[in-house]
């Protein structure tokens, strides 16, 4: 009699074991990619992704040599900062006005040269940081990107 019940609690402890080894590979299993991480998580790649943000069109006066001209300018701007599209429209008046500025104390000649695109752009990304920096806004532009240029 004693051999049948130990013969029974064996089955029965090899049974639990059987099945608790079971459900602990298929809890590993489904866990697996978080435990392990690597090729199973995803790779949150959109915040590293680069974003443009266009802004409203400028139209600047523009000194020239007889006649006043005019200046349309379309711009965007690249950034890889979060909340950039927040932060701009807070600091619109200011990027516009010194925008503005900037491009109101250049000479007609200067702005239709197209050899002097480039720098027109690196001025405006250090002027634009600046800005925002000097006004406490935690914004990293990385570039400024004149989408439409007029002068008249």
């Amino acid at each position: 009699m004693a051999f049948g019940k130990t013969s029974v609690s064996k089955k029965l402890s090899f049974s639990l074991l059987i099945i608790l080894w079971s459900t602990t590979i298929f809890w590993v299993g489904w866990q697996s990619p978080s435990i392990i991480g690597g090729p199973f998580v995803t790779q949150d790649e959109e915040a590293n992704k680069a974003k443009f943000y266009p802004l409203d069109r400028f139209v600047i006066s523009v000194p020239g040599d007889n006649l006043p001209h005019y200046l349309l300018l379309e711009m965007a701007l690249k950034s890889r900062s979060t909340n950039v599209s927040r932060i701009l429209k807070e600091a619109d008046p200011l990027v516009r006005n010194s925008l503005m500025k900037m491009f109101s104390r250049k000479h007609f000649n200067q702005l239709n040269d197209s050899e002097q695109l480039e720098n027109l752009q690196r001025e405006a990304l250090v002027l634009l940081s600046n800005v925002l920096t000097e006004n406490n806004y935690e914004i990293e532009l990385d570039e400024v990107l004149f989408t439409r240029m007029v002068i008249q």
